[in-house]
């Protein structure tokens, strides 16, 4: 049996299940369709992951045309250390935008529309709910970052020409692996920060002023350079590089187990606040 609830999201109607298991693996299996439901019924959140599946294509293929026109006209405009494998994998900063909102959007929609007490009422085990929450984000990001990455590093490469590099070459597989868990992570990071602060305007704008605003700024200050590159999207991009910009020290292992060592931490907190805090 369903229950339909209107009213409460920009999205329409979402059939949510009035009456879950109680206990046991079943009711897990039945919290986890639900949150599916839920995700591929509402427009906002299909409109985010194709708006960032066609934005970071579309990107790509710009990126790689212009670097190589410009790279043909040998006008200075592209850094002589120059390195067709970053390159291709630089789309996954603005990537990680698209995550970082879906990532905010699951949980913080319910708490502004007041869904969250629906949810609660089919799901009462607070756990179970947070946990089917946070896999299905999972399940729904980690193959849709995979093909972005994958298509986008090599609709780049088609693009730079003569200048590209190929699939087999030095860092590239890798690259798209570690690319793919780093999306998938940042949005599992948001998801917790949203759960923590409850807003979808309070956490996308913490998100965003974090990676574009505070990040590059501490990078800059000499006393908290050394610091800045154990941050999120630092560390992160350490997975990724091959080139002059590749931090020795660090290596994209070690910059990867920092992320997520940051989602973790993120987790925990978002599952405190919703474990202890009224809805």
């Amino acid at each position: 049996m369903t229950a339909s609830v209107s009213g409460h999201s920009s999205a329409g109607a979402v059939g949510v299940p009035s009456v879950l298991p109680a206990t046991g693996g079943g009711a897990t299996l039945a919290a986890i369709r639900a949150e599916w439901t839920k995700v591929r019924t509402l427009r906002s959140m299909a409109a985010v992951l194709a708006g960032t599946f066609v934005a970071s294509v579309g990107l790509a293929v710009l990126s790689g045309a212009s670097v190589s026109r410009a790279l043909r006209a040998d006008n200075g405009m592209v850094r002589a250390d120059f390195n067709p494998v970053d390159s291709g994998f630089n789309i996954v900063w603005y990537t990680q935008l698209g995550m970082v909102a879906f990532g905010v959007l699951l949980m913080s929609g319910e708490f502004g529309s007041g869904m969250i007490r629906v949810s609660l009422a089919a799901v009462p085990q607070r756990w179970r709910l947070y946990a089917a929450k946070a896999g299905v984000c999972t399940a729904v990001v980690l193959p849709l970052a995979a093909v972005t990455v994958v298509l986008s590093f090599l609709l780049d490469q088609a693009a730079l020409g003569d200048y590209g590099a190929g699939a087999g070459d030095a860092g590239v597989v890798r690259g798209m692996a570690l690319g793919t868990v780093y999306l998938t992570l940042i949005a599992l990071l948001s998801f917790g920060v949203a759960t923590a602060v409850r807003s979808t305007a309070v956490a996308l704008g913490a998100m965003y002023v974090f990676l574009f605003a505070v990040s590059p700024i501490s990078q800059a200050v000499p006393g908290l350079k050394e610091a800045a590159r154990y941050l999120l999207d630092k560390a992160g991009i350490q997975a990724l590089k091959v080139g002059a910009d590749a931090d020795p020290a660090l290596g994209p292992w070690g910059g990867i187990l920092i992320v997520v060592g940051w989602t973790v931490l993120a987790l925990v907190v978002g599952w405190l606040s919703f474990r202890k805090r009224e809805v």
